[in-house]
């Protein structure tokens, strides 16, 4: 059984990497990486072409198209049985691969989630974390998850009309596999993996609000295509209004709170103002989206018919 490890990523080159040196240093043979390239402004493509492993394999889109896009390319250029999606910020154990695919002969309609610690820097690869994430009910997530290449052929790839926007087109896909009975076993113990996090830079907290904000558009479309109970556990709309009006962030985030919290950023109220703001801009994204569909329906009842019941 061979293994696709697919890579997809967007200026992040030095991070992108440290990655697929360690996707490279595997303890399995039968496998490839693959790293679908979105379209990078930076030092990606020539990083990427300095590296001559047989089992690496480097795809440039012209241009970005998004994530769904280059995750499809991925798949289609995909040799092997079972597909690893691992993010371009994310470093993995020596044994990842053969854990995901030792897991997958159990099986034949498997999901395998991974989870990931949290780090700061490369330095601490390999360290305990009390900070892990990756457990998802609703869908999956592609930071680090596994799943046989047929299944996802067959539910259709990712969703492209997400476009190029942040957020759900995993947890969309996954909701398609669930559809095809695929169940979902979550990895706490093997299939290792660190997210790089880096430091709160001016630039990494910039883009936080900017993938809330995206996030909060794409969780309309999801729940416009799912209906009531998917609007009620991924949109939390209701949830949003009430943190954005009880902290009046319509008068201060985007005015000066934003340059605040960058020059306060070792202040103890640094995780809650960023805490507040995140929901601040994922409430904006909404906004944005609800009154984009209002426009493509013509009318406004398209609002109060589809979004009247999103609730925490």
């Amino acid at each position: 059984m061979k293994a696709s490890a697919i890579v997809v990523s967007y200026n992040r080159g030095v991070i992108l990497s440290y990655c697929i040196d360690k996707l490279l240093k595997q303890t399995a043979t039968n496998y490839e990486v693959i790293v679908v390239d979105d379209g990078s402004t930076d030092e990606t493509k020539e990083l990427m072409e300095k590296i001559k492993d047989p089992q690496f394999k480097y795809y440039r889109n012209e241009k970005k198209m998004g994530q769904p896009y280059a995750r499809n390319r991925g798949i289609k250029e995909a040799k092997g049985e079972i597909i690893i999606f691992v993010d371009s910020d994310v470093l993995v154990d020596r044994k990842f691969i053969n854990d995901h695919l030792r897991l997958h002969k159990k099986d034949d309609k498997l999901i395998v989630q991974g989870m990931v610690r949290h780090i700061k820097k490369t330095e601490d690869y390999g360290k305990s974390s009390l900070l892990i994430d990756g457990f998802c009910l609703a869908g999956l997530i592609t930071q680090n998850v596994s799943v046989r290449k047929k299944w996802l052929e067959e539910a259709g790839g990712f969703d492209e009309s997400f476009g190029g926007i942040m957020g759900y087109m995993d947890v969309e896909i996954g909701r398609r596999l669930k559809g095809l009975g695929l169940k979902t076993i979550y990895a706490f113990r093997s299939c290792l993996a660190w997210h790089l996090d880096g430091y709160e830079t001016e630039e990494r907290i910039r883009a936080i609000f900017d993938k809330s904000y995206q996030r909060g558009k794409n969780a309309v479309k999801l729940s416009e295509k799912y209906g009531k109970r998917v609007a009620a556990r991924h949109l939390k709309k209701s949830y949003v209004d009430f943190i954005t009006k009880l902290f009046g962030t319509e008068q201060w985030v985007e005015n000066k709170g934003v340059d605040y919290l960058i020059i306060h950023r070792d202040s103890f109220l640094f995780p809650i103002l960023k805490w507040i703001m995140k929901y601040h801009y994922r409430g904006k994204g909404i906004r944005k989206a609800i009154k984009e569909k209002e426009k493509t329906h013509n009318s406004p009842s398209w609002l109060s018919s589809k979004f009247q019941y999103f609730i925490i």
